[in-house]
């Protein structure tokens, strides 16, 4: 029997976040939806708190495989029109999950869509991308002034059935990062759209999972997800060369931040993050026999495209790419 709705939802170390995304789970309505659970080995209560969902809606994994091989474990029991993908460290407004439906089934052309979202304890939004991770270097799309998104956010993620099943689920050599990314790339290169729901709004805690990891190590993590992208929708001597002029460009301004610490201290950027960039460029190129010099002509084409792009947010007052 189908339903509207199959929700997925992936854990790991989760506990803390269950109660208040279950407690948003049961006040849904106007949607038929079933639920299925895939733990990564957790080893704090999120495993005893699932055990209230029962056997058949959860899957215990012996190690963490990552974020999107979880989801896809359930592909063959899904049943739903569409799905929807969830982070456990999420809150639903009462009518998301009709909202989503209803989204779709008005917007046939439309085969990914997703809400408001709405990061931390700031609730900072976080709307669609129109650039992919790589674009503020090399474009993958032409012109700067684009209107339909590019992605949006697994965190809380609809997606038709039969074009997630076409598209293969999501590509498994993402661990963690991207893989949402990357998902909605295929799909929008198989000829679909992406959508948004600005007036549904979810509250994202944000790296839960990571709590326990360092700025440096989350920062690697989340740019390695980056990096994957980039191997895969890039030439790959466009990637080593990306690879080569991010690794210098951090290097620089490493030692900006050192020697100038009090010119950078009430902005965003972070030594760390820095630092972590830095490092998975350099791992990349060595893992790779890529030599770091010298730079070659596609990094005089990015310099040029930073100029660019540098010009542009003096004229606009902001920058024209959503890049990561």
């Amino acid at each position: 029997m189908t339903c509207d709705l199959s929700v997925s939802i992936v854990t790991y170390n989760s506990a803390a976040s269950l109660g208040p995304l279950f407690a948003s789970i049961a006040t849904q309505q106007g949607a038929s939806f079933e639920l299925f659970i895939v733990d990564n080995a957790s080893t704090d209560e999120t495993a005893r708190m699932l055990s209230q969902c029962g056997d058949s809606s959860v899957t215990r994994n012996a190690s963490n495989v990552g974020y999107g091989r979880a989801h896809n474990q359930n592909r063959e029991r899904f049943r739903g029109r569409y799905l929807l993908f969830l982070n456990p460290d999420v809150i639903l407004p009462r009518d998301l999950f009709s909202e989503m439906v209803g989204f779709l089934d008005r917007n046939p052309a439309i085969a990914i869509a997703g809400p408001m979202i709405l990061e931390g304890t700031q609730r900072t939004p976080f709307p669609p991308r129109r650039f992919y991770p790589g674009e503020a270097l090399l474009p993958l799309e032409p012109e700067l002034d684009r209107k339909e998104p590019a992605w949006i956010t697994g965190c809380c993620l609809a997606i038709d059935r039969k074009v997630f099943e076409s598209l293969g689920g999501f590509d498994p050599d993402y661990f963690l990062y991207f893989e949402d990314t990357d998902l909605c790339w295929r799909a929008r290169r198989a000829g679909f759209r992406i959508g948004w729901v600005p007036r549904c709004e979810v509250l994202h805690s944000g790296r839960g999972s990571q709590s326990g990891l360092s700025e440096y190590e989350q920062a690697a993590m989340l740019f390695t997800g980056a990096t994957v992208f980039w191997e895969k929708r890039y030439s790959a001597r466009d990637a080593a060369s990306m690879f080569r002029f991010q690794a210098s460009a951090a290097q620089m301004l490493l030692l900006a931040l050192r020697l100038f610490p009090d010119s950078w201290r009430n902005g965003s950027l972070s030594v760390d993050r820095v630092r972590a960039r830095r490092d998975v460029c350099r791992g990349w190129l060595t893992k790779r026999r890529r030599q770091l010099f010298p730079l070659d002509s596609r990094s005089w084409r990015i310099a040029a495209r930073q100029l660019r792009l540098l010009a542009e947010w003096v004229r606009r007052g902001n920058l024209p790419v959503d890049d990561f």
